[in-house]
């Protein structure tokens, strides 16, 4: 900065003497051709003005070519170009200067090369595949090496391309907004992937682009649907324990008991045919269970398909806690709702109150134990633009570390005479929705339940 000071200095003083020095013989000029006797002095003095008028004008012209043609080579970029540094030479501070200006420019450009190739690198050699086109004319500016294997392309020019690989990928490409993030399936060459999408914009160039990241989750969807089918399987078996063995062990002792009758040649005696209702009624009842049980899981392959509208959240919750106003004045609970009007939401509104009522009805039977201090809150927030959040909270007994990753799982339940079925079917009837549901708790301190919708 110092440096640069003192050339615009050194430049405002070359120019400065020599407009002095007109001035001065120009009036020294006028002096002795006018008011002196020396005329013929004046004579030499105007062409010593005149002179260095030429030379203060030769010297801003050729200042004025050598910015002119130091400015076209920047435009060109063209930093091969050097100026004499020359002390004894007027120009030496111009030359300077443009010279340390373009080793500026020689440096910057160099980086932004550097940047460029390590950037372009990155992009090349990142597992995640990347695509980034033009939203207007669908001109591509960049795909990587992972994308092309993915749909199994040698090159892509244009996004429009990839309906040769998959008609319905290109239209949810194009489609996608800001931030959107969306699960497609994807079959190359008798291959099928599960693709998580994100969608980002970017403005380059005064032009509208969209960078596009692709996530293969088949893998993590395939562990993870192998652990729940591990966990069902678990909750199936103890479950079909509990009724089998019962019913396998009442009815042996059944059938010992007669064949020992039968065997003696004699009437069962009255103890034993009390044995044997017993046991009857027994069976009859974990027989039912099972009968009950098996329902249960029939109903968690029939949900229907929703049928997505936009709704008034506001209502809809109102409507569905207008159903438990009884429950709340007996019960003492005190309610609280952080409702905010006219917010709408894309949900099927039969489904979305099934929800709500099965997890109003949890809140109240974990408060059902406590003598006071028992409080439900509803409320919506917003996450982003396009998402909604109710959150459900009561102050009941919560749920512990061990259950809170089990609670959604089907037939699991931390109620007594539970049927562990009501969780799993209102995360289901969320996911259909393109929603989802979680749980925050503590024990002790009760639960928070959030329903993420559209909107």
């Amino acid at each position: 900065m110092e440096n640069e000071m003192y050339i615009r200095k050194r430049l405002q003083v070359r120019v400065a003497i020599r407009l002095l020095a007109i001035c001065l013989f120009g009036c020294l000029t006028g002096y002795l051709i006018f008011d002196s006797p020396y005329w013929m002095a004046g004579v030499w003095t105007s062409l010593i003005t005149v002179g260095l008028f030429v030379e203060a004008i030769r010297f801003v012209i050729q200042s004025e070519q050598k910015l002119t043609a130091f400015l076209q080579a920047l435009r060109q970029n063209d930093f091969a170009i050097t100026f004499s540094e020359n002390r004894k030479s007027d120009n030496y501070d111009l030359h300077r200067a443009f010279n340390q200006l373009n080793e500026i420019f020689k440096r910057l450009r160099s980086e932004r090369e550097s940047q460029h190739q390590l950037l372009q690198a990155v992009v090349e050699n990142s597992s995640a595949p990347l695509i980034c086109f033009e939203e207007n004319g669908g001109e591509i500016y960049l795909i990587n090496h992972a994308a092309k294997n993915l749909f199994q392309i040698p090159f892509l020019q244009r996004i429009d391309s990839l309906t040769r690989v998959d008609a319905n990928l290109t239209s949810t490409l194009r489609e996608m907004t800001d931030g959107d993030r969306v699960t497609e399936k994807l079959v190359v060459a008798g291959k099928t992937s599960i693709l998580s999408i994100h969608a980002q914009h970017i403005l380059f160039e005064n032009k509208n682009l969209k960078l596009i990241s692709i996530h293969d989750v088949s893998s993590e969807l395939a562990a993870m649907e192998a652990e729940t089918w591990q966990k069902l399987l678990r909750v199936l078996t103890h479950e079909i324990s509990n009724s089998a063995i019962p019913l396998s062990t009442l009815s042996s002792y059944i059938y010992e008991m007669v064949t020992k009758a039968n065997g003696e040649n004699r009437r069962l005696t009255e103890e034993e045919r009390g044995d044997v209702m017993e046991s009857l009624k027994t069976i009859d009842q974990r027989s039912r269970s099972l009968k009950e049980f098996v329902q249960n899981f029939r109903n968690l392959n029939q949900i229907p398909e929703p049928r997505l509208e936009k709704i008034e959240a506001t209502e809809l919750i109102r409507e569905s806690i207008a159903l438990y106003t009884k429950d709340l004045e007996k019960e003492q609970i005190k309610l609280n709702m952080h409702i905010p009007e006219q917010q709408f939401i894309i949900a099927d509104r039969n489904l979305t109150q099934q929800v709500l009522i099965n997890l109003i009805k949890n809140a109240l039977e974990a408060m059902s134990n406590m003598k006071d201090g028992k409080h439900l809150e509803l409320g919506l927030t917003h996450e982003g633009h396009r998402f909604v959040q109710l959150h459900i909270r009561d102050s009941g007994q919560g749920i512990t570390p061990d259950e809170i990753d089990q609670i959604f799982i089907p037939f699991f339940s931390t109620k007594k005479g539970g049927t562990g079925v009501g969780l799993s079917i209102s995360k289901q009837i969320m996911q259909k929705q393109k929603g989802d549901i979680s749980v925050q708790s503590q024990p002790g301190r009760g639960s928070v339940f959030t329903l993420s919708f559209t909107c």
